[in-house]
């Protein structure tokens, strides 16, 4: 054979070869999608290695599986997800769960390409509306107030639809948030009044308490008396704005651990009250003009807020309480105060509302209506 006939089939060999090679390169790097999809388990991105059946409104979750390909719609229940935040491989697609209640429940998750559709078990939990009342129960008739709450953004309670009922009547939504539904108190509001919200479904809830309740209210500070018969730190306003006529305002420093009484006397308290503590609560409206960023104000009745903490329940602001000069109604438990159950013989009991905590605290709070009422 002359060398050079040698030389060309070796040349002609190696071009075979790496044509054979190409070709075989070509097929494995083919399209990673070859059929429809398939879903073989949701995970969370913290989590990626557990299937989960369960999740949350709102909640990133990863569907692992595979011919994710040209995926056109992922549909948990009845709803469509926004692809356009979505992150999508061949054989991942990492979504936000929209949040919004389903029409229709099927408890499942579906993927859907050109090529076909995938469906696996999935149920999500859907979070009922929660209304814990007014914002400012004693708000003047006029007066923007709101209905406070969760939730109110998925059940379509908004200025377009849903409703406010005062005492019946609807009222205009002026706006609304996922946990607050704000309208204008009527210029014909009586005190008593109560108040419900209807969603888009027409499905009533009532919001707890009435409109300036003046049921079993403790301390009569248009009378002259704070602090065991005195006037302390009862002011008219002008600042802030009265909300009921007389009211308390606490404006100095407080040190650590020193005692600061603001309310105190002894008074009675019916017996349906002290039978049924868990039906009833503490309720006031305050007013700060500085955050409440320290320190403790306690609340007791008949208790030891001194030493055991008997009968004392404790507000501790884990982040600054901070009304900015308007006035907000507060709730508290009166199950939640109450750790030992009151004598129903006494005559009278002792309230005490007071400062007392570590850290000093630059303090300009007010305060007024300290009620116990029906938790409704």
């Amino acid at each position: 054979m002359k060398p050079t006939n040698t030389i060309k089939k070796l040349w002609l060999c190696a071009l075979t070869i790496s044509a054979l090679g190409f070709s075989a390169c070509e097929k494995e790097d083919a399209p990673e999608c070859s059929g429809a999809p398939a879903i073989d388990r949701v995970t969370l991105p913290t989590k990626r290695t557990e299937a989960f059946t369960t999740g949350n409104l709102a909640d990133w979750v990863i569907i692992q599986g595979s011919n994710f390909c040209n995926v056109s719609s992922v549909m948990f229940n009845d709803v469509e997800a926004n692809l356009s935040d979505a992150y999508v491989t061949s054989t991942e697609i990492t979504v936000r769960i929209p949040r919004v209640v389903p029409k229709n429940v099927t408890n499942k998750v579906t993927v859907t390409s050109e090529a076909g559709t995938a469906e696996t078990p999935y149920t999500l939990s859907i979070p009922p509306i929660e209304v814990a009342g007014l914002s400012n129960e004693y708000a003047s008739a006029g007066q923007r107030v709101a209905v406070v709450g969760k939730n109110f953004d998925l059940y379509g309670i908004s200025p377009t639809s849903g409703k406010v009922l005062w005492n019946g009547a609807p009222v205009t939504v002026t706006r609304a948030t996922g946990d607050s539904v704000y309208f204008t108190v009527p210029a014909n509001a009586t005190p008593g009044a109560t108040v419900k919200i209807v969603d888009a479904n027409n499905v009533e809830k009532a919001v707890p308490g009435r409109y300036k309740d003046d049921r079993n209210i403790i301390f009569s500070y248009d009378t002259g008396t704070s602090v065991w018969n005195t006037n302390t730190f009862i002011t008219q306003g002008p600042v802030p704005t009265p909300i009921n006529g007389a009211f308390i305002r606490v404006n100095q420093r407080i040190g650590a651990w020193a005692w600061t009484e603001f309310s105190a006397t002894n008074t009675t308290l019916s017996n349906t009250i002290i039978a049924n503590a868990a039906n009833y609560v503490l309720r006031f409206e305050v007013n700060t003009l500085k955050p409440f960023s320290t320190n403790v104000i306690k609340f007791s009745i008949d208790g030891d807020p001194g030493g055991s903490g008997a009968n004392t329940y404790l507000w501790k602001p884990l982040t600054p309480f901070n009304t900015r000069g308007q006035w907000s109604t507060v709730t508290i438990k009166l199950s939640s105060l109450l750790t030992v159950p009151l004598d129903p013989n006494k005559s009278q009991h002792e309230f005490k509302f007071l400062f007392h905590g570590d850290g000093a605290l630059d303090a300009d709070m007010s305060f007024d209506n300290f009620r116990i009422v029906p938790k409704d």
